[in-house]
């Protein structure tokens, strides 16, 4: 990763930690299979050619994900106005700090890291699923829905889920 110059940067950089240190743990892994591999080499060589194909195919799968961590930000037009957002004290964040919400970027972090443009937006969406959970989704031009966040109907998250629904109304066209 690049050197950290700002606060803007620090957050980002926080919010992916999670994901950055999956990444960095399969690296340790896929190592760990090759090393075992080249180890079992003068003992069993079935084994050490299990292990090299694991650890090969381990690694593909992580140097891949590790590539597309790193693109994340490939899709934000201006980093510097970007990383000013996410420094700005009205910066919104919700749910343990998975879900930032700024002036016009939306960041969330389930299984992996999404950032969308507010303004490329076309509408907030809320669905429901019976009486139990609700979903807030950005809907693009075409029709594309992005799930921002999830939440019990009747717990307390409903209240985050709220803020983020009001800021997103008030921030899409």
């Amino acid at each position: 990763m690049n050197q950290i110059q700002t606060a803007g940067q620090q957050r980002y950089y926080d919010f992916i930690s999670d994901r950055a240190k999956k990444v960095r743990t399969g690296m340790i892994v896929w190592a760990s299979l090759l090393s075992l591999a080249l180890i079992s080499l003068f003992n069993n060589i079935v084994i050490a050619i299990i292990l090299a194909v694991l650890g090969a195919a381990l690694a593909a799968s992580n140097v891949k994900s590790q590539k597309e961590l790193k693109g994340k930000l490939d899709g934000v037009r201006d980093k510097e106005d970007f990383f000013n957002q996410l420094a700005d004290t009205d910066t919104l964040s919700v749910q343990e700090g998975h879900v930032l919400v700024t002036k016009d970027y939306v960041l969330t972090y389930r299984t992996d890291v999404f950032i969308y443009y507010i303004p490329d937006m076309e509408k907030v969406e809320v669905g429901l699923k019976g009486d139990e959970k609700k979903f807030l989704y950005l809907t693009e031009g075409s029709g594309k829905r992005h799930e921002i966040m999830s939440c019990v109907k009747r717990a307390e998250d409903s209240r985050e889920f709220d803020a983020v629904y009001g800021a997103l109304k008030a921030r899409c066209r």
